[in-house]
């Protein structure tokens, strides 16, 4: 049976360089990094190799030490994450120890987790010394550092690998079961991460009434229907005319990088609000990027109260996303509560529908029978242009990538594409995916 890779999790308070670390590390810029103290707030995860070892890293917010409800839920999610983390990275400022730095480690002890102290910010070699005074926090394993001058880094590399395989948790790649990326899109305050919280049945992502709250992508794996799933909650995409300070555009950027690494996107709306210019924007970006897409209407408890089932009403709703998205016929909707837990397993189910009908391929054999049933017969019995289709192929899944062969494009007509999709789909489905066709000429 194949297992999940063993996590390692970096863990401090605001300001020692955590993000920065976990960017070093992964070789590219995943987390938010910002002078602002605070700005990490959700777990941020990316799976990592090392030395042909796979491992999940996780960039934790920053432990606060604060009578601040949000920053006492902050504390709460990191403490969690350390619970089911096998190694942590405990990052401090080497130049001088915090108070909160002990609270920390103290915390650490107490769950009898390996630890290797990261004392960060040590940019010249002489100032190597005061890692020592790192040894007050009780671990024995410490490597001077500097993020900004990529020192240590290496030796780093080197520990995470020996200490996991002391308690015999490394995995390679055959040994890790294959996954599902899921990213949930949408307007701030549509309730993504509470629907993450509902499919996880536990709070992961910090859940408020503040737009905005979520600003890193955060990924967490679970099990549905056999299937491992990666689940990537994103911060809100917002107007660009909203994006005015970094962390937001940061956040965005982030947020379409989560969409271009996903193989299925959920794209929540609200469901007791009209569908807006943004909503529409949303859509696109993902057909943009060739992510087949589900939209779910949240907060259906809020328009449809009774127990049993409103097909009409449904069916009204949908009737109108197609009105203004008239270019995605093919999306499928669902109709959710996040808060009441409903219809998260059909959700699901979808999901898993769209990501299996975005890796199918048609034979070569089975789409020219269709071709010929379907398109070159009706060419013959009303030749209403000179275009000639020979033959087609599927030269790529994900998404379904057709290629049809012609005697010249001149022939071609503007619709004629879109012809051709609506045939596809009406022969193969492709529930919510998005189809590429290519046209090459080929000589009588």
């Amino acid at each position: 049976m194949k297992k999940k890779t063993p996590i390692v999790s970096i863990i401090g308070r605001p300001n020692t360089g955590k993000s920065s670390l976990f960017n070093l590390i992964i070789e590219k810029r995943k987390s938010i990094v910002h002078e602002e103290e605070g700005v990490t707030r959700d777990i941020n995860t990316e799976i990592i190799t090392i030395d042909d070892y796979v491992i999940t890293l996780c960039d934790t917010a920053g432990y606060l030490e604060s009578e601040d409800s949000f920053n006492q839920i902050v504390r709460k999610k990191v403490e969690e994450a350390v619970h089911n983390t096998d190694l942590v990275l405990l990052t401090i400022d080497g130049r001088e120890i915090h108070p909160i730095d002990y609270e920390i480690a103290r915390f650490l002890k107490k769950l009898d987790k390996k630890v290797i102290i990261v004392a960060n910010k040590l940019d010249n070699k002489d100032m190597e010394n005061l890692a020592l005074e790192a040894h007050s926090l009780g671990f024995d394993e410490i490597i001077p550092f500097s993020v900004l001058h990529k020192r240590g880094l290496n030796t780093l590399r080197e520990k995470i690998i020996e200490n996991l395989k002391e308690i015999n948790k490394l995995k390679t790649a055959k040994d890790i079961e294959e996954e599902i990326k899921i990213a949930i899109v949408g307007k701030p305050n549509v309730g993504k991460s509470m629907l993450v919280n509902a499919i996880l049945g536990y709070e992961r992502s910090i859940v408020s009434e503040i737009a905005g709250t979520t600003r890193d992508a955060i990924d967490d794996i679970f099990k549905f229907n056999g299937k491992q799933i990666r689940l990537i909650d994103t911060a809100g995409l917002r107007k660009k005319s909203k994006v005015e300070e970094n962390i937001e555009y940061f956040s965005n950027v982030r947020a379409i990088q989560s969409i271009e690494r996903s193989d299925v996107v959920i794209q929540i709306i609200d469901s007791t609000s009209p569908i807006t210019h943004q909503d529409k924007t949303i859509t696109q970006t993902v057909i943009s990027k060739d992510k087949p897409l589900i939209i779910a209407y949240n907060k259906w408890d809020l328009v449809h109260k009774t127990s049993e089932e409103n097909y009409f009403l449904m069916e009204e709703y949908k009737r109108k996303l197609y009105d203004e998205i008239p270019a995605y016929p093919f999306v499928p909707v669902e109709f959710i509560s996040a808060k009441e837990k409903y219809k998260i397993q059909k959700l699901l189910n979808t999901a898993l529908k769209v990501y299996e009908d975005s890796k199918f391929r048609v034979s070569t054999s089975v789409l020219n029978d269709w071709l010929t049933r379907n398109v070159k017969e009706s060419n013959l019995a009303y030749p209403i242009s000179d275009l000639k289709v020979y033959y087609a192929t599927q030269i790529d899944v994900s998404p379904p990538h057709f290629v049809f062969f012609i005697n010249h494009k001149k022939y071609l007509k503007k619709d004629y594409k879109r012809f051709l999709e609506n045939r596809l789909r009406l022969a193969f489905e492709f529930t919510g995916v998005p189809i590429k066709i290519t046209f090459r000429e080929k000589e009588d």
